[in-house]
């Protein structure tokens, strides 16, 4: 990677974006890329921390150990986000796994205490702004408390159809979003191979017409700056999508978030979604079941 780059990209990194350009040109000297195979894990859960991971290409998955055994994912993240600022000197909260091949950009610790040392000013704006960093995550991590906990509520109510879950999902999720968001809800209909509508909060993102249906479309897709598609689905079987679109351009930071966040409410509502489908399916085969008892022929 081009010098020049380097220091460019630092400039991008929150955590940096106070530092002159000649601490960030000393700072860039000090970063080695490196390649993880997809799988493998290069955060450990309590293991001490070795520095920063910036992501350059590629997916990384974030989990935790839980206390019965096993782990829950806790984020997703891709290009441009950081990883490992939390931990600076402590030990790791929880563990990274490449998704497929990922490279990444390395700040090791010793090389960062090194810098620091040289300038204690640039040591102190990076620790100011790591304190805001960590108080806006937390804000964020509580409104998504509240966001998952009020959709959680609503899947312990009974809903009749997949329509009428996601026309009530979109009216807990879309007021807890930072920002003001439009959004749509679509049905998948497998004898028609069409996405129908479902419901809107805000504007219109697109015709009320159905819509051809996609099973190549990935889970979660920015169509463009402002607009977020997540297909739901269950083992490879689609159930239905939703669309976010952002009144305000956002920055990449942004994204990353309303992509997690979103994510996570996917990750709820298509089991939610399977099991009314399967509810729906199997009173229609009692209904005809009854039906070919009562007037069928008898043998």
């Amino acid at each position: 990677m081009d010098p020049h780059d380097r220091v460019s990209l630092l400039r991008s990194l929150e955590l940096f974006s106070s530092i002159p350009n000649a601490r960030l040109k000393a700072l860039s000297e000090l970063m080695e890329i490196i390649s993880v195979d997809d799988g493998a894990k290069f955060i450990a859960e309590g293991a001490e921390g070795d520095g920063l991971y910036y992501i350059l290409s590629g997916r990384v998955r974030v989990a935790k150990r839980l206390g019965e055994g096993g782990e829950k994912d806790l984020a997703f993240a891709g290009p441009g986000e950081c990883l490992g600022e939390m931990e600076m000197g402590g030990r790791r909260s929880a563990s990274a796994y490449a998704q497929g091949r990922v490279e990444l950009l390395r700040m090791k610790s010793a090389d960062l205490k090194l810098w620091f040392d040289a300038d204690p000013a640039a040591a102190a704006r990076f620790f100011a702004r790591l304190l805001e960093v960590q108080s806006q995550r937390l804000r964020r991590t509580s409104d998504e408390v509240a966001l998952l906990y009020d959709l959680g509520e609503l899947l312990l109510t009974p809903q009749t159809t997949p329509r009428a879950l996601l026309a009530h999902a979109l009216g807990r999720v879309t007021p807890h979003l930072q920002g003001d968001w439009a959004a749509e809800a679509r049905c998948y209909n497998q004898f028609e191979d069409e996405m129908d509508l479902a419901a809107r909060h805000g504007p219109a993102l697109s015709s009320d017409a159905p819509e051809r249906a996609s099973r190549a479309a990935p889970d979660l897709e920015w169509t463009d700056n402002r607009t977020l598609a997540v297909t739901l689905r269950a083992q490879k079987r689609l159930l239905g999508c939703l669309r976010f679109r952002s009144a305000a351009a956002l920055t990449d930071d942004q994204r990353a978030e309303a992509a997690r966040t979103l994510g996570a409410v996917a990750r709820l509502l298509a089991p939610a979604l399977e099991n009314i489908e399967f509810r729906i399916d199997e009173a229609l085969r009692a209904r005809l079941r009854s039906r070919s008892g009562t007037h069928g022929p008898s043998l």
